[in-house]
């Protein structure tokens, strides 16, 4: 089984692989953290549950909320109808929280545990910043995501780097893409060799967007010879994957408004 048949999909050129904010990456720096929490609902108490989120949300701006959140639901594969709540952390504020954390984690437990099929799920990724095209400056998430979660295998985590390095600089030059491209690494709360690759898209047509694969664009950038030994390292370094469809979902979002209490 080819597996790196995600990446070489036609219709999903990675333009901007050389995010974001889902990164070449054997000299990237560290981008920002994100705080990842992982929720289903249970299937008879969706509205509830969001209603749920709604009422956390509200309790935490009217408190002064500076951090805020962007929630996407999946809406393809076994893992249909759980949400995904993306907040930026610093691990220095999680030292000395604010006042009203102790009343928002029982806002919590009253307006969403309760509605929950399993625990929600903690953990936290890192963006890879000099990997990937974060979109247009202060623009808001697209409505659909592509989400590409890589495995790498033991040792050949440079080599998955190297190669989309490779790719990336062939895609900038021969290929370029308005899509947003995202490259979060995972760094607690699982596989520690996780990357997860978030491919925006403004609407479901254009998932469909034919282009150029990106065999074809790297035989365009430096022959077939080379071409032939990036797609060897890339197919060689991913031990699986996976993919997904997220749509983002605005009402159970917010936006940070105030200085915190």
């Amino acid at each position: 089984m080819n597996r790196a048949k995600l990446l070489k999909r036609t219709a999903l050129p990675l333009a901007a692989m050389c995010l974001a904010p889902l990164a070449c990456l054997a000299q990237t720096s560290t981008g920002t953290t994100d705080l990842v929490v992982t929720e289903t609902p249970k299937p008879d108490m969706t509205a509830k549950y969001e209603q749920g989120v709604k009422d956390v949300d509200a309790y935490a701006q009217s408190h002064g909320d500076t951090t805020g959140s962007a929630a996407f639901a999946v809406v393809t594969g076994p893992q249909r109808g759980t949400i995904v709540i993306l907040s930026p952390f610093r691990w220095a504020d999680a030292d000395h929280p604010p006042s009203y954390e102790a009343g928002l984690q029982r806002e919590i437990a009253k307006n969403i545990d309760p509605y929950l099929a399993t625990p929600y799920r903690l953990s936290f990724v890192q963006s890879l910043p000099n990997l990937g095209n974060p979109g247009q400056a202060n623009g808001g998430p697209d409505k659909y995501y592509e989400v590409i979660t890589l495995q790498i295998k033991p040792g050949k985590m440079n080599d998955f780097l190297a190669a989309v390095t490779q790719i990336s600089s062939a895609e900038q030059k021969n290929n370029p893409s308005p899509n947003p491209v995202i490259f979060y690494q995972l760094l607690f709360g699982g596989d520690a060799s996780e990357i997860t690759v978030a491919i925006g898209h403004p609407n479901l047509a254009d998932f469909g967007r034919a282009g150029k694969s990106i065999d074809e664009v790297l035989r365009e950038t430096y022959g077939g010879d080379v071409a032939t030994s990036v797609m060897v390292s890339l197919d060689g370094s991913i031990a699986s994957e996976e993919n997904e469809i997220v749509e983002y979902r605005p009402d159970l979002s917010f936006t940070p408004s105030g200085n915190g209490k």
